[in-house]
């Protein structure tokens, strides 16, 4: 029997990155907003309701202009006692933040933004990532 396999066909538009830094949230936003001569603001949780009638919190910082995006996600969720995974991205459990970034003017690199986000002293470790790898990308799709 032949199967057919349907394809969802996202539209990314945005790089991701992975940091890792044990301090608050706020100081990191903070140390962003230095480095990367942007204005991170926090922003109301996101909540992504799912069909069997969960739901999920995510803490985050947004910069957005017209042509410019940046978006600072916590990798643990608010207030996630009941959900199984206590993670927006489970299979990324190493990092504590998410970087969600997208430039049109191409004035910012995904290469020049990762120089400047490894040299603030308070990441412990930055990296890329691939969109196309990930299980539960769906979940950055809000």
């Amino acid at each position: 029997m032949k199967k057919n396999k349907l394809d969802g066909g996202y539209s990314i538009d945005f790089e991701l990155f992975g940091l890792v830094c044990n301090k608050k949230e706020y100081k990191l936003a903070w140390h962003l907003n230095q480095s990367l001569d942007i204005s991170l603001i926090k922003q109301e949780d996101i909540r992504i309701e799912y069909a069997d009638n969960t739901s999920i919190l995510i803490s985050n910082y947004l910069y957005e202009t017209e042509y410019v995006l940046f978006e600072l996600l916590q990798n643990k969720l608010v207030g996630s006692g009941s959900i199984k995974s206590q993670l927006l991205m489970p299979e990324l459990k190493q990092f504590d933040y998410l970087l969600k970034f997208k430039d049109q003017t191409h004035e910012l690199t995904s290469e020049n933004v990762s120089v400047r986000i490894k040299e603030i002293p308070i990441i412990e470790y930055a990296m890329r990532l691939n969109f196309d790898t990930l299980k539960s990308k769906e979940n950055l799709l809000y």
